[in-house]
């Protein structure tokens, strides 16, 4: 974790970069690449950060051309390394990046990879507030191809397998040999780290959630039917597709596809395969139409590894792939004014048609589509199911029970497919980033509750016709899931699904979300932050707080944070502090003056639980000594004292049992039930009794004196 950025200064000038070269094809020929010229520090231009006591990154100094759709690029120099081309990429407030990959990545030399030289997290000006940033290598040739819409001059068919496949290939085969996928692989991806633009890399992947920033066009039929957010890590397939999409754009030297909506895509994928798709009316060379053919198709087994490639670069001629031919019926189903012979397309026209979709579904033309034209009766009874169980939902909830009706059937017809529900699009492993990206974002998350609630992930575990171990475990995650979302106390709901999903989310509290706190001990410095510019009426502990918590920490805070839910206002404030407290005193640090004012100044109902009004008056003046000492849990002791806790139960008892005895006696005087003879007389007993023990006192004292003396 990088260290918070240092107080702004004044940036020293830098000499101006050199203009990246214009696109050209690669020459036989490797020159030796020119170093830029180190920057020299002269007069004040503007604000700077720095990042670990090393980086340099210039606010007022961006670099549009190195931009990602979801991170800004800005110019840094390297203090340690003068003249080390770099630049920094700022991730953008409401999108997470894949921190668990930058960790794996941060200073890996990976060959045929964008060079991840740092990361951290530090206060970015501009902004107002914390933001992760990302230290790269700078590519001095600049982008392969400035944009999607962009032209590629072609590269020569000769050259194209060495200087272009086999370079990828390798950095493709290094990174899943670190347990990451690449998801962010595109022909506006790919830079040429010199100036000759001979050495090409794969660009960034970790600046948003995986596959986020994919054109539809390189993302594999199920992939790109999902919402970006919600598309997942996926799998080296998935990474393979977009490798020969990529390939195919370059080879061609532009995108086919560029201006087609999205939907089209995906409906002639669908209909006639992704290669016949992307090419168009071009044609491949033939020096790679194999290659591409392989790792373009739609059946992710069948699809090509590296293995393949390597062999086919080694010139072995390997079979061709057969797209294996969708089943087709001799009676066509209509939807709206389409016919359809074959399952998947039909699934993905009901999708797109999703209000009259009802219609084949409710008066049974699909189930007996389905059994008489391809006799697929397990299919066909799943439907059925699903069709019943809709019946059994109230009147009341039709709307929505159609909807979850269509949404089962969709994921009977195809289960490859992420589970849509008429916007909501998402696969298994995208959910949790689609989460947080929905919170971030302040979108609606009835979806997403409803994607837990009413088992749409259970059914589309169940369609799958083989399940991987990473499919076997979505279940357990997705059963608690469910029990989260439906317990609606603080640390629980939605808001611990968040972050039981996302290891490396930082917490969305109001109170610490400008802070970018990614772990437990974080929370407690930024909150003694916060103290200064928050109100102070609040609780430090709102419901992202506590789930954060209950999510990272639920060993040490469990039984504190069920406290907080307690009914009492006395009861759940000191669970409060407790929370608080057992955090500073296992993690640190030793004293908090501004959170501990803070919380002093909420301790009104834990004082007001005293029944003694000189405890009340105590507590109130003592509670500052504390305060100013910094340390809650010394806090929490003193107002949660169990000792003093019984002294002044038992005193409110027995002043309540003297109060109750006075009463009466009031009572029996005004209605005239009081007994004055037996009064006297119980009054005479005890005046006896205490005359009594004096004279025996005196007497033991005159016994005792007269043997002394």
């Amino acid at each position: 974790m990088a260290e918070p950025a240092s107080d702004l200064r004044e940036a020293p000038q830098r000499a101006p970069e050199p203009a990246l070269a214009p696109a050209a094809a690669a020459p036989a020929a490797v020159p030796k690449a020119v170093p830029p010229p180190a920057p020299e520090p002269s007069k004040a231009t503007g604000t700077f950060i720095v990042v670990r006591d090393r980086y340099t990154i210039y606010c007022e100094k961006a670099i549009p051309s190195l931009d990602m759709p979801n991170a800004t690029a800005y110019e840094v120099t390297d203090r340690k390394q003068e003249g080390r081309p770099l630049y920094a990429l700022v991730v953008k407030t409401d999108m997470p990046p894949r921190i668990g990959a930058m960790r794996i990545l941060k200073g890996l030399e990976i060959p045929h990879v964008l060079h991840l030289v740092d990361w951290g997290v530090a206060e970015w000006p501009p902004a107002d507030r914390k933001c992760v940033i990302v230290i790269y290598h700078r590519p001095m040739g600049g982008r392969v191809m400035d944009s999607m819409g962009a032209t590629f001059r072609r590269i020569p068919d000769h050259l194209f397998a060495k200087n272009i496949i086999k370079p990828l290939s390798e950095g493709l085969v290094e990174l899943t040999l670190k347990g990451i996928t690449h998801r962010a692989i595109r022909p506006d991806n790919l830079y040429f780290m010199d100036e000759a633009r001979t050495n090409i890399v794969l660009g960034d992947c970790v600046t948003s959630a995986p596959g986020h920033d994919q054109p539809v066009s390189v993302e594999p039929i199920e992939s790109g039917m999902a919402m970006p957010s919600g598309r997942g890590a996926g799998n080296f397939y998935d990474d393979m597709y977009a490798f020969g999409a990529t390939l195919l754009m370059l080879s061609l030297g532009r995108d086919t596809l560029v201006g087609v909506p999205d939907q089209e895509i995906l409906r002639r994928k669908v209909t006639v395969g992704s290669y016949a798709t992307l090419v168009g009316e071009e044609r491949a060379p033939v020096a790679v139409l194999e290659c591409l053919r392989g790792l373009l198709a739609d059946d992710p087994d069948q699809r090509w590894r590296i293995e393949n490639i390597e062999l086919w670069l080694a010139g072995k001629r390997l079979t061709p792939i057969q797209g294996k031919a969708e089943v087709q019926a001799r009676r066509a189903l209509r939807l709206g004014d389409q016919e359809f012979n074959s399952i998947r397309p039909f699934s993905y026209a009901m999708y797109v048609n999703w209000d009259k979709a009802m219609t084949v579904i409710a008066d049974g033309q699909l189930e007996i589509w389905l059994r008489r034209q391809f006799e697929n009766n397990e299919m066909a009874d799943a439907v059925s199911a699903a069709i019943k169980n809709s019946l059994a939902m109230p009147s009341a909830m039709k709307g929505e029970a159609d909807d979850v009706l269509i949404a089962r059937v969709l994921i009977v017809l195809d289960p490859r497919a992420p589970v849509r529900m008429r916007d909501f699009r998402v696969n298994l492993d995208g959910f949790g980033a689609a989460l947080a990206i929905a919170m971030l974002r302040r979108d609606k998350l009835t979806p997403f509750a409803d994607f837990i609630n009413k088992d749409l992930w259970r059914h589309a575990i169940a369609a799958q016709p083989k399940l991987s171990a990473e499919q076997q475990q979505f279940e357990q995650v997705f059963r608690d899931l469910k029990n989260y979302i439906k317990d609606t106390t603080m640390g629980d709901g939605v808001e611990r699904c968040v972050y039981e999903l996302n290891e490396w989310q930082f917490c969305m509290s109001p109170l610490l979300a400008s802070q970018y706190v990614m772990e437990v001990k974080g929370i407690l410095p930024a909150l003694d932050n916060a103290a200064k510019s928050v109100n102070t009426k609040m609780w430090p502990i709102d419901r992202h707080v506590a789930a954060f918590l209950r999510a990272r920490y639920a060993k040490g805070t469990q039984a504190q944070l069920d406290s907080m839910n307690d009914q009492r206002t006395e009861r759940a404030t000191i669970g409060m502090l407790s929370t608080l407290a057992i955090v500073q005193w296992r993690l640190g640090p030793e004293a908090l003056y501004g959170l501990a004012s803070w919380v002093g100044g909420l301790m009104g109902p834990v004082i007001n639980s005293y029944q003694n009004r000189n405890k009340r008056r105590d507590l109130e003046k003592d509670i500052p000594k504390f305060v100013r000492k910094g340390n809650l849990a010394e806090l929490y002791n003193y107002l949660d004292n169990p000792e003093e806790r019984q002294r002044d139960g038992e005193g409110f008892n027995w002043a309540r049992a003297e109060f109750s005895a006075a009463d009466k006696q009031i009572y029996d005087l005004e209605h005239g039930q009081f007994d004055r003879q037996e009064s006297a007389m119980k009054l005479g007993r005890q005046a006896g009794a205490v005359c009594a023990v004096a004279v025996m006192t005196l007497t033991l004292i005159g016994c005792i004196l007269s043997k002394v003396m």
